[in-house]
């Protein structure tokens, strides 16, 4: 790390100027059990949310990019592929989510971005599928608060959901944990059901623990919950050691994303929102992501005249350290900043033919044409001069071939020019269109 700068960028400039891309001047670093232990991506779209609505077409193709950056993997699915070293189209991967207090939980629209970039991994010619995905937190009942469906049936196409507390699941009686005041006993859907786990976190300052981030997260992961006393140190740092080295297989916990869309920095961990942050922070290393988020609360905490949150926040800068090295405080920070800008020079390539719209220019209808190779989440959005969306066409999932969207404009969209911005299986395709009286 000597003779590099701690901070590093990668900015996608505002909306109305075309991005560039500077990638580090430096390798990943490794550090103690694989990870790269020193990068953190940080992806802030100002169109990621709307009053209290998340743009979820944006809220993907910060995901999408972050992942690419992360791992300098440009196709989506593999990026994600490289993340879980063996994984066969049969591996189940679990996503512990974080729904405590559903006001500020890991959103639903959130996870869904990770679960697409999932599904577009390739085995041979089979595609994963979302069935071999497990979302969880500690109770379906929490779950359900936070806007999450439970389900858990065999659907190729469907996420399985469900909480430790679903019929069948509860807590893993063979697989104690050393924690203070423990043991402590894991999910099974933790260390019976998955074979990785993605550990999708929020953004809340915390009375007891100073933080809410990645690590604290796994307080949901186990019961009975360890100490908070010390600031809950050494019970996090603890509690997560265990989880890497104890947990079969050993280190299957694989990336660590905090959901910063919306924060609580000043009322946390109960209570409503009190920021909109419309970022995520993405890392293979739990302390820097953590570390990072505590920068973030801060940022904001010391911007609008409070007190920041003092280093050392105990149970991160423990978990930096012997016995238990989960990561690193030497963070380098790479920031994506407004990547949904939608300059038409900035399109990628079609994945597979042309998009069209005809007419056009058109009043109030027009046919939009496109194809693409495989089954994929597709987001079409018509997208205004300043970047923003001015009407959400169509969302959902489309199958390999050619497809006719007839768009019935609404009365609220105004004469002028516009873009139609097509996302599907990583990719953006734009289409300057004028909109007439």
């Amino acid at each position: 790390m000597k003779g590099i700068s701690r901070r590093n960028f990668l900015r996608y400039l505002g909306v109305g100027s075309l991005g560039f891309l500077a990638r580090p001047l430096f390798s990943f670093a490794t550090k103690g059990r694989g990870f790269r232990a020193s990068d953190v991506i940080q992806c802030f779209d100002e169109n990621a949310t709307s009053g209290s609505t998340v743009n979820e077409s944006i809220v993907q193709i910060m995901m999408d990019e972050s992942i690419k950056t992360l791992t300098g993997i440009s196709n989506v699915g593999e990026a994600w592929k490289s993340i879980f070293p063996g994984i066969t189209e049969n591996s189940i991967i679990g996503i512990k989510v974080n729904c405590i207090n559903s006001s500020v939980p890991t959103r639903p629209e959130f996870v869904n971005c990770i679960i697409n970039g999932l599904a577009q991994m390739e085995f041979g010619a089979v595609n994963y599928q979302r069935n071999n995905i497990i979302l969880w937190d500690r109770s379906d009942w929490e779950l359900s608060s936070s806007g999450y469906a439970i389900y858990d049936g065999n659907d190729p196409d469907t996420v399985r959901c469900f909480g430790t507390s679903h019929s069948g699941v509860g807590y893993d009686g063979n697989c104690p944990l050393t924690v203070p005041g423990g043991p402590s006993y894991p999910s099974k859907i933790l260390s019976v059901l998955s074979d990785y786990l993605i550990n999708a976190a929020v953004l809340k300052n915390h009375g007891q623990a100073q933080v809410t981030l990645t690590m604290k997260n796994h307080y949901g992961s186990v019961s009975p919950v360890p100490s908070h006393s010390g600031y809950c140190s050494p019970g996090i740092p603890a509690l997560n050691q265990q989880i890497r080295d104890v947990i079969t297989p050993n280190n299957i916990q694989k990336i660590f994303i905090t959901d910063a869309l919306w924060a609580s920095v000043l009322s946390g961990p109960g209570g409503n929102p009190d920021w909109n942050p419309k970022k995520l922070i993405m890392s293979l290393d739990t302390v820097a992501c953590d570390y990072q988020g505590w920068n973030v609360i801060n940022e904001e905490r010391v911007g609008g005249g409070h007190s920041a949150i003092p280093w050392p926040i105990h149970h991160i800068a423990a978990a930096a350290q012997a016995p238990y090295d989960l990561g690193t405080t030497d963070i380098n920070l790479i920031e994506i900043i407004n990547p949904s800008s939608i300059e038409e020079k900035k399109a990628v390539i079609p994945i597979d033919g042309s998009l069209r719209v005809l007419p056009n220019p058109f009043h109030r209808r027009a046919t939009i044409t496109f194809s693409q190779p495989r089954l994929s989440t597709v987001h079409l959005d018509l997208i205004n001069a300043t970047g923003r969306i001015a009407e959400k066409i169509y969302s959902g999932q489309l199958s390999n071939g050619t497809h006719r969207i007839d768009y019935n404009v609404s009365k609220k969209i105004s004469a002028g020019i516009y873009f139609i911005r097509l996302y599907s299986h990583g990719k953006t395709r734009i289409k300057k269109v004028t909109i007439l009286n």
